[in-house]
C-alpha cells in the first residue's frame, strides 16, 4: 500500500540553488503555464531488499513499491531515492513502459543510498531500482540489439549517432523547460527534436554543444509507417555520469537529455494462404488425400511469370508468411498436394505494409467419374445373350470400396462402403451400374459436387458376383477386364490418380461371364391298351421361350434319352433319328451355341414335346405335354407316356347366391363346376367357358360389345375330377333374362371335349327384374308435402321369380343430390320392407313408406329397392336418374318488402304497400299451382290482411312470383307483421312458409319516444342564458340489431309551433348515426343553443328515425308532449351589482380580487433584489475556493 509522509532530511536539501527542470507534485504544477500537459504513468518495479520513495518539489515523499504507479505530466520529474539497510549494489534502469528495453543509461552505485532523476516525456517509463547483484541474462535483453535494420526498423533496435542543441528554453540560472535538439546524424537525420532535463542537478546544456544520441524504438504501426522510439542524448565532453555529485549533492558535469523521436520508414506486409477442402465426403479418412505440400507460386503479373515468392503448405493446409512489399500480386498453384487437382486460377491479392492478408482456396479433390459398369454375358455366347428361359437379368453384384491403396494381402477386414448391385435389362446387353437404379442395398454412394452422378474416390474397389441370374452357375465363372481374363467371380482393381484424373487400373467396364443350368430328359413309350412298347414314335420338342424346335425318335425299345452318354450330342445332331444327339443352343439372335458333349443337350427353359402322327400310333390319342428343364446336369425322368379318352359336364351358380339366380349389378360372378374323365395327371389343360343368351342363343355381350369368356388353366391330380371356371361381368344389362354357360377343354391349344346344351337347366343363371313407381298418397302425384305426416307408396313389379318361393323387398329414400341415404326430422334413415310369395314368375308388390319429413323442404327423393331370397340378394332397382322413383318435396322461400323503401322497415302512418317475392323449388313444369297469401301480427297471429290468391303455371322446377298487399299501418307503431304464403296443387296443400320468426317474412314498424331534460339542471326547466344543453333521450323499439340508424332532431318554438330559429335564421338540430345491440333500448342526443331570446318560453324537441338510405320509419312530434318540452326561467338581477344610470358603464362589486387586476410592482422589487443578493454571494464562495 502507497503511503504519503514529509519527506526525510537528505530530500529536502536537493532542490535549494540547482539548475533543473521545474518539478510536478505527482502531476499538479503550481507555476507553470506547462501545467496544462497531459499526465504521463510511470510505473515501477523493486527487486531486492530496500526501500524506495518519490520525492516532489513540494517536499513531499510517496513510498515506492512493485506495482506502483503515478502520474507526471509530460517535460517534468521526480527523484527516485533508493535506501537499503546495508552496504550493497543499488541500480536505477529506466525502461519502456512494457520493461522490454533500457531508454537510459543505468545508474549503478555501491552503497546504502542513491537517488536519480527521472523525467516523463513523450513516452511513459517503467523505473526499474534493483538492490543486490542483478541478472545479466534479463539485462542483456533489455539492453537489445545495438544496431537494427535502418529501413526497417523493429521494437527493441537501437540506433546511435551525434547531435548539436540548438535552442534551450530556461537556463543561465533558471529552470530549463525544454531542449531543441538537430543536426541529427544516422537513422535521425533531419529530424527536430524536443526534450527535456534528465539529470536535474546537473548544468543546463547549452546552445551549439554537442552530443551524442541513443534511439531506442519502442513500437512500430507498420499500417500507418511511424516508428516511436525514446531519445536519450549526452553530451560529448563533460557529461555527467549521473552518479558523481559535489559536495553540495549536486550532479557533477553536463546534463543529459531525454525526450522521444517520431520517425516514417515504409514496411512490407505479409501474405499467407489457407487451403481448404471441397467435397469433404470423398476425402475425409482417406489418406490418399492431403494438403500438405502444395506449392503457389506469388507472382508480380497476372501471367505469373515473374515470381517473387511460394507458398507450401502443411497438413492443415496452412501455408508459410511471406514477407512482400506492398501492392498487388497473382497467386496460383504450381504444384497440387497429393489427391487434388492443380488449381488453374490466378488469385489477386493486394499487399498492405504491416498487415498480413490471407489467400483462401480451395482444392477439387480428383476421382473416377467414369461409371462402373458391370456386363452380365453368356459363356457360351460370350454375349449379353441367354439361353432359352435362363435370363442375364437379376443377377447380384457386391463392390466393396477401401479407402487406401491396397492388394489382396494388405485389405482390411471391413470396407469403408459395400454397394449391392442387381443386374438389368438394357437395349443390346445386361448391365450393372454404380449408382440408384441398380442398387438393391447397401451404403449411399460418394457424389461429386452436383450430387447427381456416383464418384469413386482414390482408393480399392472389389467386385464380386454373388448371385447369378435365373438359370445360371456361378461354376466357372470368370471377369474379363482390361487387363485380361479372370477365373472366378472375384477381383480387386485400384482407383489412382493420373495427373488431375482419376482411373480404374482394370478400367470402367467389367464382362462377367456365366454358364446356363443344361439337362436331359428320358422316357418310354407305350401302347395304353396292350401296354407294349412303341418303337419308333416321333415327337417334336420346342422352346417355350425361343421357339427353337427340334424332332427325337424313340428306338426299337420305345425308348428315349438326351444324355450324350447315350447318343452324343455331337452325333447327327438334331437330324430326328433314333441314333441322332440333340442339342438345343440358338439363342435371340438366330445364333447356334457350339455343341459340347459334357454339358446336357437342354438349356434352362420349359419346353414342349408333341407326339407326331405316324404309322405305329394311327387312331390312338397324341400325347402332348411340357417338362422344364430347372437343374444342372440333371437326367429328367418323363417316365411312361400313354393317351386316354375324356368326357366333361358343368353345374352353373351365382357365386354370391349360391344359386343359379343372380343379382343383375354391374359385378357379377357366375362359378362353373365342369366335371371331366379321362384326363392325364400332371397334363396342363385349359377350359374355356362362354355365356349365350338362353332366348336368342346368342353369345351375351358386356357393355363394351365384347362377348363373355371365363378362362381356366388347371393339371389334374387324378384321370377324374372337376375344375371351376370363374366368369366375372357387368350384369346390370342382364335384369329378367337367363343364361346358359357353354364350356369347352383344351390340351395345348386343341379342342378336346365340349359341353354345349342351351336347355341344360344345370348350366342356366336366371337374372330377376324389379321395377317400381313410387307416389304420395295425397297428392297421387311425384309431389309431396314437406310435413310432420308424410306417406309414400312405392308400387314394385318384380320378373324371372321362381313361382310359390317367399322373398322380401326393401326399401331406403335417398337424396338425389348427394346420392346418400335421407334422414328424417329425428336423424334416422328412411327404410320400409315388405314379404311375400310369389304367386307366378312375374307380380307386383307395394311398399309404403312412412315419416316425418317436416325437415326435407326442397329435397327430392328416391326409392331404392333391393329383392331378398332368405339372406340372399336376388335383385337391385337403385336409379338415382329414374323419374318413376322419385318424388319431389317442393319448397317455398318469401322475401317480403316495403314496396316504397324497398326494406323491411315501414312508417306506422296511414296506408303501405308491400311486396312478397315467393322463391319456389321442386315444382313440377306444366302444371296449374295457386299461390295463398296472408299478412299476420307476429306477437297475436291474428290477421292484419285479407288472403290473397295467385294462379301461376312455372316452366321451370324452380322459380319465383310475386303478390302484392296494400294495408293500413296506422295501429302498428312498435309492431312487426309476417307474411304468411302457401302453394296448392288441385286444391291440396304441397308448400307453405308461415315462420313467424323470419326476418325475411317480415315488415317492422319502429317506435320511439323522448325524454327532454336541461344539461344543468337535470329538469325541464333552463336558465334563459347564452349557451345552453339539452340533452335528449330517445327510448327505441323494434329496430334490427346491427342495422344501422340515424336520428334527426330539431327544435319547436311551442307557442308558434313553428321551428325554433337561431340569431342567425338558423334551425337548431342535432343528429346521430347508431348500430343498436338489441331491438329496444335508448340513446342520447345534444342540442346547442342560445337561450337568452328565450325567457319565459318552452321549446319542444322532435325526432325522427331514418334507416340506413334515409327512409323514414318512425317520428315523434306531438308539440304538447311534456316530456320533450324544456321551459327558460326569466333571469333575476344578482344582489351584488349596481346599476347606474342610463349613460353610464355598468360595474360589478367582485367579492375578491382576481388574478392580474392590480400591478404589483413592490412583489417585483423585493423579487429582483433577493435574486441580486444570491448572485453577489455565489461569486464569492467561488473565488475563495479558487485561491
Amino acid at each position: 500500500m502507497t503511503k504519503m509522509h514529509r519527506g526525510k532530511k537528505a530530500a529536502a536539501s536537493l532542490m535549494a540553488g540547482i539548475l533543473l527542470c521545474q518539478m510536478f507534485v505527482f502531476g499538479v504544477s503550481k507555476t507553470s503555464a506547462d501545467a496544462r500537459e497531459v499526465a504521463k504513468k510511470m510505473s515501477f518495479e523493486v527487486v531486492g531488499e530496500g526501500i524506495v520513495t518519490v520525492t516532489d518539489t513540494a517536499e513531499r515523499t510517496q513510498e515506492i513499491t512493485s506495482g506502483s504507479v503515478i502520474e507526471v505530466p509530460k517535460g517534468m520529474c521526480v527523484r527516485v531515492q533508493a535506501e537499503s539497510p546495508k552496504e550493497t549494489d543499488i541500480a536505477v534502469h529506466v525502461l519502456d513502459k512494457d520493461g522490454n528495453y533500457e531508454l537510459e543509461d543505468v545508474s549503478e552505485v555501491q552503497g546504502k543510498c542513491f537517488w536519480r532523476d527521472v523525467t516523463a516525456m513523450e513516452l511513459e517509463k517503467k523505473v526499474v531500482v534493483t538492490f543486490g547483484k542483478e541478472d545479466k541474462k534479463i539485462r542483456a535483453v533489455r539492453t537489445g540489439q545495438t544496431r537494427g535494420n535502418y529501413n526497417k526498423p523493429e521494437a527493441g533496435d537501437v540506433f546511435t549517432g551525434n547531435c548539436v542543441i540548438t535552442a534551450v528554453d530556461g537556463g543561465n540560472g533558471h529552470t530549463v523547460h525544454s531542449v531543441t535538439i538537430g543536426g541529427f546524424t544516422g537513422i535521425l537525420a533531419g529530424v527536430t527534436a524536443t526534450g527535456g532535463c534528465a539529470d536535474h542537478t546537473a548544468a543546463a546544456p547549452y546552445v551549439g554543444q554537442e552530443y551524442t544520441y541513443r534511439y531506442t524504438v519502442t513500437g512500430v504501426n507498420k499500417v500507418t509507417g511511424e516508428v516511436m522510439g525514446n531519445l536519450y542524448c549526452t553530451s560529448v565532453t563533460g557529461a555527467t555520469d549521473g552518479v558523481t555529485k559535489d559536495s553540495d549533492g549536486r550532479l557533477i558535469g553536463y546534463q543529459r537529455i531525454s525526450g522521444s523521436a517520431l520517425i516514417y520508414r515504409n514496411y512490407s506486409g505479409y501474405a499467407k494462404l489457407k487451403k481448404g477442402k471441397t467435397q469433404t465426403m470423398l476425402t475425409n479418412g482417406n489418406p490418399q488425400y492431403s494438403l500438405e505440400d502444395a506449392c503457389y507460386g506469388i507472382y508480380k503479373d497476372r501471367s505469373a511469370t515473374n515470381e517473387a515468392a511460394t507458398f507450401t503448405t502443411d497438413k492443415e493446409g496452412n501455408s508459410n508468411t511471406v514477407e512482400l512489399e506492398e501492392g498487388t500480386y497473382y497467386v496460383k498453384e504450381k504444384k497440387a498436394p497429393k489427391g487434388y487437382r492443380l488449381d488453374e486460377t490466378v488469385y489477386p491479392v493486394t499487399v498492405v505494409s504491416g498487415q498480413t492478408v490471407s489467400v483462401n482456396v480451395k482444392d477439387v479433390p480428383v476421382y473416377s467419374d467414369m461409371e462402373l459398369i458391370l456386363e452380365k454375358i453368356d459363356q457360351e455366347y460370350k454375349a449379353g445373350k441367354s439361353h432359352g428361359a435362363g435370363s442375364l437379368e437379376g443377377a447380384e453384384f457386391t463392390v466393396c470400396y477401401y479407402a487406401g491403396i491396397y492388394d489382396q494381402a494388405t485389405l482390411p477386414k471391413t470396407p469403408d462402403r459395400t454397394w449391392v448391385l442387381k443386374s438389368k435389362k438394357e437395349k443390346d446387353s445386361y448391365e450393372s451400374r454404380l449408382n440408384k437404379d441398380y442398387q438393391i442395398s447397401g451404403d449411399d454412394f460418394y457424389y461429386a459436387e452436383d450430387g447427381k452422378i456416383p464418384v469413386l474416390p482414390l482408393g480399392t474397389i472389389s467386385i464380386e458376383e454373388t448371385k447369378a441370374p435365373e438359370g445360371y452357375s456361378l461354376d466357372g465363372a470368370y471377369i474379363e477386364s482390361v487387363e485380361g481374363k479372370t477365373e472366378g467371380t472375384y477381383y480387386l482393381t485400384k482407383i489412382i490418380q493420373d495427373g488431375n484424373l482419376a482411373k480404374i487400373q482394370g478400367g470402367n467396364t467389367y464382362k462377367i461371364a456365366d454358364r446356363i443350368f443344361r439337362g436331359d430328359i428320358e422316357f418310354q413309350k407305350k401302347d395304353e391298351e396292350t401296354q407294349e412298347s412303341m418303337a419308333r414314335i416321333p415327337f417334336r420338342i420346342t422352346s417355350v421361350t425361343t421357339g427353337e424346335s427340334h424332332m427325337i425318335m424313340t428306338d426299337a425299345n420305345g425308348y428315349f434319352s438326351s444324355a450324350s452318354n447315350y447318343v452324343k450330342h455331337s452325333e447327327n445332331t438334331n437330324t430326328g433319328q433314333a441314333e441322332s444327339g440333340i442339342w438345343f443352343g440358338f439363342n435371340s439372335g438366330g445364333e447356334m451355341s457350339e455343341v459340347n458333349d459334357d454339358n446336357g443337350a437342354f438349356p434352362y427353359d420349359t419346353y414342349k414335346m408333341e407326339e407326331l402322327r405316324c404309322g405305329q400310333n394311327v387312331d390312338k390319342a397324341l400325347y402332348k405335354g411340357t417338362f422344364k428343364i430347372s437343374r444342372d446336369n440333371y437326367i429328367l425322368d418323363l417316365g411312361t407316356i400313354m393317351n386316354p379318352d375324356l368326357v366333361i359336364s358343368t353345374v352353373a351358380k351365382d357365386e354370391e347366391t349360391g344359386t343359379h339366380y343372380s343379382n343383375a349389378d354391374e359385378s357379377v360372378t357366375v362359378i362353373d363346376t365342369v366335371t371331366y374323365t379321362g384326363l392325364k395327371k400332371g397334363k396342363e389343360y385349359v377350359m374355356k367357358g362362354t355365356l349365350m343368351d338362353h332366348k336368342t342363343g346368342e353369345p351375351v355381350l358386356d357393355s363394351k360389345g365384347k362377348k363373355i369368356f371365363g378362362l381356366q388353366k388347371f393339371i389334374p391330380k387324378t384321370a377324374k375330377g372337376s375344375v371351376e371356371v370363374e366368369f366375372n361381368f357387368d350384369g346390370n344389362t342382364l335384369a329378367g333374362k337367363n343364361i346358359t354357360v357353354f364350356e369347352e377343354c383344351y390340351l395345348d391349344e386343341e379342342l378336346i371335349a365340349v359341353h354345349k346344351d342351351i336347355e341344360d337347366v344345370s348350366q342356366m343363371i336366371h337374372f330377376p327384374e324389379l321395377k317400381t313407381s313410387v307416389k304420395d298418397d295425397q297428392t297421387g302425384i311425384h309431389i309431396i308435402k314437406s310435413e310432420k305426416d308424410m306417406q309414400i307408396t312405392d308400387t314394385v313389379e318384380y320378373h324371372n321369380l321362381k313361382k310359390g318361393k317367399k322373398y322380401k323387398i326393401t326399401g331406403i329414400l335417398m337424396d338425389k343430390d348427394t346420392g346418400k341415404a335421407v334422414k328424417d326430422a329425428n336423424g334416422e334413415k328412411i327404410t320400409s320392407s315388405v314379404e311375400f310369395v310369389a304367386e307366378d314368375t312375374d307380380g307386383s308388390v307395394d311398399v309404403k313408406f312412412n315419416f316425418d319429413g317436416t325437415n326435407l323442404g326442397g329435397k327430392i327423393l328416391v326409392a331404392f329397392e333391393k329383392l331378398y331370397y332368405g339372406e340372399k340378394l336376388y335383385g337391385t332397382h337403385a336409379d338415382l336418374e329414374d323419374e318413376e322413383q322419385t318424388m319431389y318435396v317442393p319448397e317455398v322461400e318469401t322475401v317480403a318488402l316495403n314496396k316504397e323503401t324497398e326494406t323491411h322497415h315501414a312508417l306506422a302512418d296511414g296506408t303501405v304497400e308491400l311486396l312478397d317475392t315467393v322463391k319456389y323449388r321442386n315444382l313440377l313444369p306444366g302444371r296449374n299451382y295457386t299461390l295463398h297469401g296472408m299478412i299476420v301480427e307476429k306477437e297475436t297471429g291474428n290477421p292484419v290482411s285479407e288472403e290473397r290468391t295467385l294462379e301461376f303455371v312455372p316452366e321451370k322446377s324452380e322459380g319465383s312470383v310475386e303478390l302484392g298487399f296494400e294495408i293500413s299501418a296506422d295501429e302498428l307503431c312498435g309492431k312487426t307483421i309476417v307474411v304468411y304464403e302457401e302453394i296448392k296443387a288441385d286444391g291440396k296443400s304441397i308448400a307453405e312458409h308461415k315462420d313467424p320468426e323470419a326476418k325475411e317474412q317480415s315488415i317492422y314498424f319502429p317506435e320511439i319516444g323522448t325524454k327532454a331534460l336541461d344539461e344543468n339542471s337535470k329538469t325541464q326547466e333552463g336558465e334563459a342564458k347564452e349557451k345552453q344543453k339539452i340533452i335528449d333521450q330517445i327510448t327505441y323499439k323494434n329496430l334490427l340489431p346491427d342495422e344501422t340508424y340515424v336520428l334527426k332532431g330539431v327544435l319547436m318554438d311551442k307557442e308558434t309551433g313553428k321551428e325554433l330559429l337561431d340569431e342567425n335564421g338558423k334551425r337548431v338540430t342535432a343528429g346521430i348515426s347508431f348500430v343498436p345491440e338489441n331491438e329496444e333500448g335508448t340513446i342520447e342526443m345534444t342540442f346547442e343553443l342560445d337561450a337568452r331570446m328565450l325567457a319565459g318560453k318552452s321549446v319542444v324537441v322532435f325526432e325522427r328515425l331514418y334507416d340506413e338510405e334515409e327512409h323514414l320509419i318512425a317520428k315523434e312530434e306531438d308539440i304538447e308532449n311534456a316530456d320533450q318540452t324544456i321551459l327558460y326561467r326569466k333571469q333575476e338581477i344578482p344582489k351584488n351589482t349596481i346599476v347606474e344610470k342610463p349613460g353610464h358603464n355598468s360595474k360589478e362589486v367582485r367579492k375578491s380580487p382576481k388574478t392580474g387586476d392590480e400591478n404589483r410592482m413592490d412583489l417585483w422589487l423585493v423579487m429582483l433584489c433577493a435574486f441580486g443578493i444570491a448572485v453577489v454571494t455565489e461569486i464569492v464562495i467561488y473565488k475563495r475556493r479558487n485561491r
